[in-house]
Order: structure tokens, then C-alpha cells, then sequence
């Protein structure tokens, strides 16, 4: 039977002269190839993923700053005067100039900049003029005045200290958001006050005797005394929060050891996201490389965003620091009447 240019053999089910579809696949060299282009394109796609992935990151980090900045300048238009960066601390020493509060706090300035940040609630449940942590070690009390205004742990504040608060936080961080040194468990911060760490640190009031900072252990700095300017000083600086090869990270509520703030000045340039003149934890690309963001030092400005940190001037701008800035440089925005007034542009 013929129908439509096909013969059919009777009986045998057949088309007589047929064309056969044959269906080819790839073969192994084509799949490979197509396996490499894919493996190329996806190698040139993640940095850019990763790129894009960090300027968000960046870009909530500065934005996390900016509302610090704001509720600095609220507390100051509410109470004529910036906050302090904390308020009767224990490990700082005392003598004749320097003389230590007799009840010690420890606290953070960051805790009267609660309402501003819509924290009206958690800052109720402080207490305010009680101790935010007790210093573990005798050896660390240096503040030999003054005696601890009762305890964090029965008045709520050891609670306070350990609530983890995302505005505090850089979303670049990596590791634990709450660590304990001597004090017990707090939560870290990404951000802290511009201060003299190491004189704050080591001088009981530092600050009401010499004032070359707009922040320091119970500061009242007003803008009048802002002389270098506003938009020229440092307010608030940014670091990292994941291990010092020699101090602890800081925490937002509380104040102990070698937690006064951080001072710009003292970071060793270049490299701000490793460690810097502590070589006990690795060196970078050696062979006990340091974990990612691990800092020297105590005080010290650092990130994990490629290139530099954040920080946010007085008149409440943020600022995008690169790494590279001269110590010089870092040390004049960190100080707020020493008669100059750098650009960073």
C-alpha cells in the first residue's frame, strides 16, 4: 500500500524505504567544554556577587554609625552636652591630679544613648547609677578610691550588658556576638567612642584634667569646645569583634580592662584587619595566620571591609576611612582643639 510516499511490505509491518530519525548526544569533549565555560562564568560572576554582597554590608555598617551619630547629637541637643564614653571606672590609677569616683560603675556612655536608638524599654530596665560589672581580678582595681555601687548581677544590669543589639553590630563581623573576660558574659559592639585609650585607661578622669578628646571616663564635652571643628573631629569609630592578641573586645554597656574606647592614632596602618605589632597569635599569610578581623591590641580602629573603617565626625556625617590615612593624620581628627584640622579627600 502506498500512502504519502511510504511503501508498506504486508504482513510485515514495515514502511519499505524509511528514514530513520537518529538522535545524537553530546558527546564527552562537548560536555566538558560546556563544564569549563560554566566553571568560567561562575568564576568571574562570585567576586562580583561577593563584591556587591559586601557594599550592602558597608553600606547597613554606615548606616548603623549614622544613627549612633544622630542619637549623640540628640543626647547633646537634650542635655547640652555629648554623652560620656563611660562613667566611674575601676582599673583606671589615681593620685593627686587624677582623682577616682567613689562609686564605680563601669559603665558605657553607649547606655544613655538608648532612647535615642528605640531602646527607651531596655534602657528602663538598667540601673543607672549602679555597677554594669565588677572587675574579676583585685590586681585590676587600680581605682583603690572608690568601691563597686552594689552589684550588676542583683541589680539587672549583667542582663543588660548581655543583650545583643543589632545596631551595634557591623554586619561584616564575623565569630560570636557575646564573649566573658573578667567581668562575665557581655555583648560586643562594632562601634565605640574616640578617646585617649591608653590615658582613660591608665588616669582616673583623665579627661577633666587635659580634655584633647571629645569623649573619655565621665566627659561632658559641649560643641563650643569642639575648636578644630565639627565636621573635622572624630566622634565614633568603628573595630572589629572577633579576638585581640592582647586585650579584650569591646563590649557596649560595660567598661573593665583595656576597654575605654578606641583611639584611631595607635592603629598600625595597612594593616587594620590583622594584628599588628603582637606576633604571638600568627602573622598574616604565616604559618599561624590570625583569624579573620583579630586585631593587635585593645583601642584599636579596624574592619573587615576592604580597604578601611567607618567612622562618624562630630557634626554626625560618617566617613569612610581608607586604611592608608597617615597616623598624623588619624591622631589630629581623633583630637578635638589641638589647632588642626585635616582632609581626609
Amino acid at each position: 500500500m502506498v500512502g504519502h510516499g511510504f511503501v508498506f511490505r504486508p504482513g510485515s509491518g514495515e514502511a519499505v524505504g524509511t528514514r530513520r530519525l537518529v538522535r545524537h548526544g553530546f558527546t564527552l569533549v562537548e560536555l566538558l567544554v560546556v563544564i569549563a565555560i560554566i566553571a568560567v562564568l561562575i568564576g568571574l560572576l562570585l567576586p562580583a556577587v561577593q563584591s556587591a554582597r559586601e557594599a550592602a554590608r558597608r553600606s547597613s555598617c554606615s548606616n548603623n554609625m549614622k544613627q549612633l551619630g544622630v542619637a549623640a547629637l540628640v543626647y547633646e541637643s537634650a542635655n547640652k552636652a555629648f554623652p560620656p564614653a563611660g562613667k566611674s571606672y575601676a582599673v583606671c590609677q589615681v593620685n593627686a591630679t587624677y582623682i577616682g569616683d567613689p562609686q564605680i560603675l563601669n559603665m558605657s556612655g553607649m547606655v544613655l544613648l538608648l532612647p535615642a536608638m528605640e531602646q527607651q524599654a531596655l534602657q528602663d530596665s538598667a540601673t543607672l547609677e549602679g555597677s554594669f560589672a565588677e572587675v574579676a581580678s583585685s590586681s585590676q582595681v587600680r581605682n583603690t578610691s572608690g568601691a563597686p555601687a552594689g552589684s550588676s548581677a542583683s541589680n539587672g544590669n549583667a542582663r543588660v550588658r548581655q543583650q545583643q543589639l543589632p545596631a551595634f553590630v557591623c554586619p561584616s563581623a564575623t565569630g560570636s556576638r557575646t564573649t566573658s573576660y573578667g567581668a562575665g558574659t557581655y555583648a560586643k559592639t562594632n562601634y565605640d567612642f574616640v578617646c585617649d585609650r591608653a590615658n582613660d585607661f591608665n588616669w582616673c578622669n583623665y579627661w577633666r584634667v587635659n580634655r584633647t578628646h571629645i569623649f573619655g571616663e565621665n566627659s561632658r564635652t559641649t560643641f563650643q569646645m569642639i575648636e578644630d571643628g565639627s565636621s573635622k573631629t572624630f566622634l565614633f569609630a568603628e573595630t572589629t569583634s572577633n579576638g585581640r592578641c592582647n586585650g579584650p573586645d569591646n563590649g557596649w554597656a560595660h567598661r573593665e580592662w583595656a576597654m575605654t574606647g578606641i583611639d584611631p592614632g595607635m592603629s598600625t596602618l595597612n594593616n587594620w584587619t590583622y594584628i599588628a605589632t603582637w606576633t604571638t597569635c600568627g602573622t598574616p599569610g604565616g604559618p599561624n595566620p590570625p583569624l579573620a578581623g583579630r586585631l593587635g591590641d585593645w583601642g584599636r580602629a579596624g574592619s573587615l571591609h576592604p580597604g578601611g573603617a567607618q567612622f562618624v565626625m562630630a557634626d554626625g556625617s560618617t566617613r569612610f576611612v581608607n586604611e592608608s590615612a597617615s597616623q598624623t593624620v588619624l591622631n589630629q581628627l581623633s583630637r578635638m582643639r589641638d589647632g588642626f584640622a585635616p582632609s581626609l579627600d
